[in-house]
């Protein structure tokens, strides 16, 4: 719905600015603030990933290179959260890990008012302020009129959760911070005792299990441990991480129900491929997955990878994924919405013309490379890649057209990190032999965009380009143009795909699948079965009982195989687009072929 109001009184503008943006802020049932450094930060994900399954704002206050004290100071000086902030905050969560004793007892004061500032920046006086101011100003909103806590009797609660270092290297900190727990009668996020390894059995190479886990290496006790964990939501030690704290906070609050959402990850599959598909679950894993595979129904029991992949044997033309059923141990029928559909190809077109472009180096053209680029949005690094295909061949009407590159590396400008990079692809009918960032096009018109996932890696990433192809053939196109970018996001990979010129046998291709009028097996009126066998490159002729001539054509008009049979018969074809056609004296039945 559009609203066409000319609004000329300022108060009337900045009303419907505000009624725009209350309609746009989500809706939380929790609100979850986090204190730490780097391994908080929101690079990370694990944060992130336990907010989205209890549906809690994340208020996440971490900052690289800070420690306790940072935070300490922060709310020494009244800036670390406003008051509208700590009103709704429902936890806070502490994740400070240096390798301190953070339970001392020395220089510790009796209220957190008798603290200077100098004395709140060791790590033990440092936790004690925290602690004590949060506590304090949870209380005290029983004062301000203005809180929901107002004039109640012990004012906010203050829930407060303490972390232990995310594997069990940092034994000082460890201790310790379960001693203050102890102490304070605090909830403990213990991931050192459920990350799934210790730092007292070596991996079978003799190294610490801990680095196989990590972006690079700190020194304790003179041992080389993994110090920051890989970065991104996806990535399995940020998903294990994220999974621990969501068992301690399951015991304060409520999980969002499980559901799951089913998609595609192959849309359409050459011949002897396997097929993917894709499921994005929510609430609290393990997760149990119910689904059918053209009616034959499978199951998955203990998933704890979001987003999970799932491989399945193509069957026929279509194969069709549908989910039945999602339960976690919170949720006994959870929501099952989307449904794959997976296609068999029946043609293959390769690029006439692929490039890349490169925002640094503006006059540069890379149509000989044997690799595709696409980086993001920045200000002098920017790369778009292109790739060109001829129509001939092309069934328009085709139930599935496809355009798919081959993903094979990702580089990072500082830590590796696995991150989802949303990849636009857009079109024109315009032909190109050489192309630079300077000389490229603008005209295009944007067709879709998919989501490269980190655990992608190693595949093909497909690009719905269905119906805009059947416009530009049916007005006429002899070339489709289509430029890959990065959409919007805050995700920094530079992602690399193989081009037409690479050695490697995975090159771009643009996939069409069966006419779905057709299929497979087309039955005419008098029982005639026309079936293709795709992967011999044959098209079978059955149920003829008199004879009849079979006759074969191009799209273009041209006679390929005229012969007469009775019985049944089995032609050869290369790939492509064919009309048959079978006449006898009481049929006249033509059919598309596709192979």
């Amino acid at each position: 719905m559009s609203i066409n109001i000319k609004i000329t009184a300022l108060a009337g503008i900045l009303s419907l600015a505000a009624f725009t943006t209350q309609a746009q802020e989500p809706t939380y049932d929790h609100h979850f603030l986090l204190a730490g450094a780097s391994f908080a930060v929101p690079e990370n994900g694990w944060f992130e990933l336990v907010c989205e399954a209890f549906n809690a704002e994340p208020l996440n206050k971490a900052v690289s290179g800070d420690a306790i004290k940072n935070t300490a100071s922060d709310m020494y000086y009244d800036r670390f959260y406003t008051t509208e902030e700590l009103d709704r905050i429902d936890a806070f969560i502490i994740m400070h890990v240096h390798n301190q004793n953070v339970a001392s007892t020395n220089g510790i004061k009796e209220n957190y008012e008798d603290y200077t500032h100098s004395e709140i920046q060791m790590y033990n006086t440092a936790y004690d302020y925290v602690i004590k101011r949060y506590k304090a100003d949870c209380y005290n909103l029983k004062f301000n009129p203005e809180s929901r806590y107002y004039q109640t009797e012990n004012g906010k609660p203050a829930t407060i959760i303490l972390c232990t270092h995310w594997h069990d290297s940092r034994i000082d900190y460890n201790q310790s911070i379960r001693t203050l727990a102890e102490r304070w009668q605090l909830p403990l996020i213990e991931l050192d005792e459920n990350i799934g390894f210790t730092r007292k059995v070596l991996d079978a190479d003799g190294r610490q299990p801990s680095l196989k886990y990590a972006a690079d290496t700190e020194k304790i006790y003179d041992i080389t441990f993994g110090w920051h964990p890989l970065r991104g939501k996806e990535q399995y030690i940020q998903q294990k991480i994220a999974s621990i704290a969501m068992k301690e906070l399951e015991k304060l609050f409520t999980p969002v129900p499980a559901s799951v959402e089913v998609s595609e990850k192959s849309m359409v599959i050459a011949p002897e491929e396997k097929g993917y598909f894709a499921c994005r679950f929510t609430g609290v894993p393990p997760w149990n997955l119910t689904y059918t595979v053209n009616g034959e129904e499978h199951q998955l029991d203990s998933i704890t990878t979001n987003p999970l992949i799932v491989e399945v044997d193509p069957a026929g033309d279509e194969t069709v994924v549908r989910p039945v059923a999602v339960t976690n141990d919170y949720t006994e029928n959870g929501s099952v919405t989307g449904e794959a559909h997976i296609y068999q190809a029946h043609h293959t077109v390769t690029p006439t013309f692929d490039t890349y472009v490169h925002q640094a180096n503006k006059t540069t053209a890379y149509v000989d490379a044997d690799h595709l680029e696409v980086k993001g949005n920045t200000d002098t690094h920017t790369r778009e890649s292109y790739l060109s295909f001829a129509t001939t061949g092309i069934d328009p009407e085709a139930a599935r057209i496809a355009l798919r590159a081959y993903y094979y590396d990702c580089v990072y400008p500082s830590w590796p990190r696995k991150e989802t990079h949303p990849v636009e692809i857009a079109g024109n009918t315009e032909s190109y032999s050489t192309m630079t960032w300077d000389t490229k096009p603008d005209q295009f018109t944007v067709i879709g965009e998919s989501p490269v996932r980190a655990d992608e890696l190693g595949s093909y990433i497909e690009w719905d380009v269905t119906d805009w192809t059947k416009e530009q053939i049916e007005a006429g196109a002899s070339t489709l143009t289509f430029r890959l970018r990065i959409g919007e996001t805050d995700a920094t990979g530079l992602l690399y795909f193989y081009s037409s010129e690479a050695d490697d046998p995975h090159k771009p291709q643009l996939l069409t699948s069966a006419n779905p009028t057709t299929g497979l097996a087309q039955v005419d009126a008098n029982g005639v079965n026309v079936y293709t066998r795709p992967a011999c490159g044959e098209v079978v002729v059955e149920g003829i009982d008199t004879p009849t001539q079979v006759t074969c054509y191009s799209l273009c008009g041209q006679t390929v195989f005229s012969q007469e049979i009775d019985g049944s018969a089995t032609f050869a074809l290369s790939p492509g687009l064919y009309l048959l056609n079978l006449r006898n004296e009481t049929l006249n039945h033509t059919c598309k072929i596709i192979l």
